[in-house]
């Protein structure tokens, strides 16, 4: 098996909002995302263990809401947010955005693979 088949967790740049009440009034980046974590991408202050409500911007143009607790917190860097249990209908279309990365992780991984094949065989 490969070990982008094994992998729960993948580099993103995926635009998200987040706050302490669903409406989510900050704004970040999330820079890797699995199925139960993600690391946000901002300057804004949260704390440890803080509940938080996080909205992914996905690829099919529409928000994902999440909720989850504060795992850490690096100050000026951004925070990892642990998932709280998903409801089936939100846990269904985390997996999907999950699943799109890790295909276009391997198409990529696949042309990098024809471009060195590419300047061997030149």
């Amino acid at each position: 098996m490969s070990d982008l088949k094994k992998q729960t967790r993948f580099l993103a740049d995926l635009s998200c909002a987040f706050g302490p009440t669903p409406d989510a009034p900050r704004s970040g980046n999330i820079t890797s995302i699995g199925l139960r974590e993600c690391f946000v991408k901002t300057k804004a202050i949260v704390t440890q263990g803080q509940d938080l409500f996080v909205r992914v911007w996905m690829p099919e143009k529409r928000w994902l809401r999440l909720s989850g607790r504060v795992k850490y917190h690096m100050d000026r860097v951004g925070f990892g947010v642990i998932f709280h249990e998903l409801p089936e209908e939100q846990a269904n279309d985390l997996a999907g955005l999950i699943d799109g990365l890790r295909r276009q992780r391997l198409a990529e991984s696949e042309s990098e693979v024809e471009v060195e094949a590419e300047v061997v065989f030149d």
